[in-house]
């Protein structure tokens, strides 16, 4: 029996190997998640399709709008699948007291490194408006003490028109914050829809030691599109974020894409291997 074991694990592993040059598989420097923004075709109508569908092609995790109904459900599918659930968002308003359910989601996460997203909106404050501040730190503080030292961390969340517009408003409050569980994410498509005032590998290199997630994509010009798309050199971006030496999640954006959610996610994939390939060349 231990013989037959063992002929049919060294098949399963050459077999597995050969699908991985096939594929054109690389080596990995970084887990790669996708956003659920690029998880609305209609080929995955439900948790369970978008999840397996992760699973498939190969992508560690999901960045999930959080949905406190659904969230128990995502975590058993994600748990099955060994796939993990990397980020919740969520767009709180300055001024308004966090959801009550947000702590029992929390607690649900508990044991998990997941990034609770806030893409904090304001009526009152423009945009980067530090008279925002105190309102802003009250929010990140809850949220904070919520995550406590359960798992999830909080990671402020840079949204084109929102108040925390910019990167420098994320590193700007979790500095400001005095918690060793907030952070900032960078999402690549919002810092070219935002008009800047430094150098991107400067404004990188000083978030690092607060950066908690980067999420990337193609772009045509100002839209959305796969990864294998557009005219912007998503390579050279990822060396730069290599080069300075982020060693955290990198996610796929996928909002607004339309078709097949598997098109995207395929495509995006194979260029991210690609992209992993070519790091250290």
């Amino acid at each position: 029996m231990k013989n037959v074991t063992r002929r049919g694990f060294l098949c399963a592993s050459a077999a597995a190997l050969a699908y991985s040059r096939a594929s054109g598989a690389a080596a990995s420097h970084f887990d790669f998640y996708a956003m659920d923004t690029g998880l609305r075709g209609p080929d995955v109508p439900t948790l369970k399709d978008k999840v397996a569908l992760l699973k498939e092609l190969g992508y560690w995790g999901i960045d999930y709008t959080l949905n406190y109904q659904q969230l128990p459900r995502l975590l058993e599918l994600l748990d099955t699948a060994n796939v993990r659930l990397a980020c919740v968002y969520l767009s709180p308003a300055l001024g308004e007291k966090p959801d009550p359910r947000l702590a029992e989601s929390i607690q649900l996460m508990k044991g998990r490194a997941v990034r609770v997203e806030l893409a904090i909106q304001s009526k009152r404050f423009k945009p980067s408006d530090r008279g925002g501040d105190e309102q802003g730190l009250e929010l990140i503080r809850r949220v904070s003490d919520m995550c406590a030292d359960l798992g999830p961390v909080v990671s402020i969340y840079p949204h084109a028109g929102a108040w925390t517009e910019r990167v420098q408003d994320g590193l700007r409050l979790a500095r400001a914050s005095g918690r060793k569980n907030v952070g900032t994410n960078f999402n690549l498509v919002h810092w070219s829809w935002v008009k800047q005032d430094e150098p991107l590998e400067a404004v990188l290199r000083q978030s690092l030691p607060s950066l908690k997630a980067v999420s990337i994509n193609g772009l045509d010009g100002s839209r959305i599109v796969a990864l294998d798309e557009g005219d912007y050199d998503v390579t050279a971006f990822m060396r730069t974020l290599y080069g300075i030496g982020y060693t955290g999640p990198v996610g796929f954006q996928g909002y607004g894409i339309a078709g097949p959610s598997r098109t995207t996610l395929e495509r995006s994939m194979r260029k991210w291997r690609d992209i992993q390939s070519r790091l250290d060349t």
